[in-house]
């Protein structure tokens, strides 16, 4: 099977629509293809990143109230909310499955929009992705040795950079796994820390001046003339930093001061 054909069928396997041979196939082609791999990785995390966008797209009972009593959108008031749904719903089972599939698309496409608005920069998809391994849905790589996992990640891009390792044994956190993601045609190196202290994620990729959120506070360290730009969602809390041709995400739910205070220390200027 070539990574063309492989391409083609990730969804279909996604989605669980995939039969044999095929799947075996398939199933035998990621064992010897990291690109594809990385390309059905990205496919299960937009599903579970629509699914959940999608879980929370409601509208405020204030608002639905004010459209269901608009004398100008329904005149009938007192209609109840059965008749007012066999207007939209038509009687004709034809015309049904139409219907059906232009209100999937209502829903669908703002998820959609949110999706492309909240992950694509890899600031953001580091959020994401530190969502996704708390799920427990982020494929990982696990290794004997923290050399052994060094190596593993080098090797998946090429050797064109290396993860940005920390000795951070006096938090009691070191390095079990790994992972590897592509957003935006970009390589992301993840090596997945655990200890006594919790989880904390360190993102390595290579850099780029359009890095650091728009919206995250910047800090400049004096003593080692590093910015150092500090963002969050909800309880994860990420600092972002550059040194030389990389840029690392660190991304945690200890404080932010904590965490700020450890890029800053760990950090190495170039």
């Amino acid at each position: 099977m070539t990574c063309d054909e492989a391409r083609e069928l990730i969804t279909a396997l996604v989605d669980r629509e995939l039969i044999e041979p095929e799947r075996s196939a398939l199933e035998m082609h990621f064992k010897e293809c990291s690109h594809c791999r990385l390309a059905l990785e990205e496919e299960q995390a937009l599903k579970e990143t629509i699914r959940a966008a999608g879980l929370n797209i409601r509208a405020p009972r204030e608002f639905r109230d004010r459209i269901l009593s608009d004398p100008r959108i329904f005149p009938e008031k007192r209609r109840s909310a059965r008749a007012w749904w066999g207007d939209l719903w038509p009687t004709a089972r034809v015309l049904r499955p139409a219907l059906a599939i232009a209100m999937v698309l209502v829903l669908a496409l703002p998820a959609l929009y949110l999706f492309n608005q909240t992950s694509q920069p890899v600031a953001y998809a580091a959020l994401e992705s530190y969502a996704l391994f708390q799920k427990g849905n982020l494929p990982v790589i696990r290794a004997n040795s923290e050399g052994e996992l060094k190596a593993q990640l080098t090797r998946a891009v090429d050797e064109r950079f290396e993860p940005m390792g920390y000795d951070l044994s006096s938090m009691n956190l070191r390095p079990v796994a790994g992972a590897v993601r592509e957003w935006a045609g970009r390589n992301v190196l993840v090596a997945i820390y655990q200890g006594e202290g919790g989880f904390l994620l360190c993102y390595t990729f290579l850099a780029s001046d359009s890095d650091p959120p728009a919206h995250a506070a910047r800090f400049f360290d004096a003593e080692k003339k590093m910015d150092f730009y500090a963002f969050s969602r909800g309880p994860v809390n990420a600092v972002l930093h550059r040194e030389g041709d990389v840029t690392c995400i660190l991304v945690s739910e200890m404080p932010m001061h904590d965490l700020l205070a450890l890029a800053r220390s760990k950090a190495k200027p170039h």
